[in-house]
């Protein structure tokens, strides 16, 4: 092998390792377990400081939301289990109490402190349900002729 030709291979290798190791670093920070409220308050002493994704219902009460500031403080419930959430930012258009939520943050064993905070947005297209009798919309099977 020579010389030109060792030095394209090492500078094509480490431009290769220097790429490879700038996605796992990137795609690393954005890893965060998915949890409900449930399975939060089962792990609570097994999550340490690690990045959660929690999913839940916003309670219908204790909403308070100081726009000014930016600050909302809710409760994210599943059933009788309920995490309090702190959040900074800019609220979706979709949150409301009882909407679904989802929020990224950490849990310091008290409070949820959420840097992205999701809605789902509620669904307009649901399907109509089928008087008895009707027929289904489109084009008929049978084909008349003149």
């Amino acid at each position: 092998m020579n010389r030109t030709r060792r030095k394209l291979l090492i500078a094509v290798a480490v431009f290769v390792l220097a790429g490879g190791y700038l996605a796992y670093s990137g795609a690393r920070s954005s890893f965060a377990y998915y949890m409900t409220v449930s399975e939060l308050h089962d792990r609570v002493g097994t999550i340490g400081d690690a990045a959660i994704r929690l999913g839940g219902k916003v309670a219908v009460s204790g909403l308070e939301w100081d726009q000014v500031a930016g600050r909302l403080l809710f409760t994210v419930a599943e059933g009788t289990h309920t995490v309090p959430v702190l959040y900074n930012g800019v609220v979706p258009d979709a949150f409301k109490p009882g909407a679904d939520v989802v929020v990224e943050g950490r849990y310091d064993g008290a409070t949820f402190v959420a840097v992205r905070l999701f809605a789902k947005c509620p669904s307009k297209f649901e399907a109509k349900v089928e008087e008895q009798g009707a027929s289904a919309p489109g084009p008929s099977s049978a084909v008349e002729e003149p």
